[in-house]
């Protein structure tokens, strides 16, 4: 599993970033929709990426990320980074100012 973390000023076009990255996914026939982190706590966002790694997504692409969400996803990548059904799988976060 890698985790990518897109950090800058507001105005910066974040979402941009997370835009591209969802551009280039389309490009070659694949979805991914970008979650917000606001609508979720910290478990719940753990939990809505559990179930769309699950789901056979291998880019999951965050938006409005706290620097703790931040935390609390490496935390989880460090405790899961020997799990086969995490292979591959690649996380986009957007940190929010």
């Amino acid at each position: 599993m890698q985790v990518q973390v897109f950090m800058g000023n507001a105005g910066d076009g974040k979402t941009n970033k997370l835009q591209a990255v969802q551009d280039r996914l389309a490009f070659v026939g694949e979805s991914a929709p970008i979650i917000q982190a606001g609508a979720y706590g910290e478990e719940g966002l753990l939990q809505i990426l559990e179930v769309r790694a699950a789901g056979g997504q291998r880019e999951i692409l965050v938006d409005d990320c706290s620097r703790q969400k931040i935390l609390k996803v490496l935390e989880w990548q460090s405790c899961v980074e020997h799990v086969p059904d995490y292979d591959g799988l690649v996380i986009h976060l957007a940190r929010k100012d």
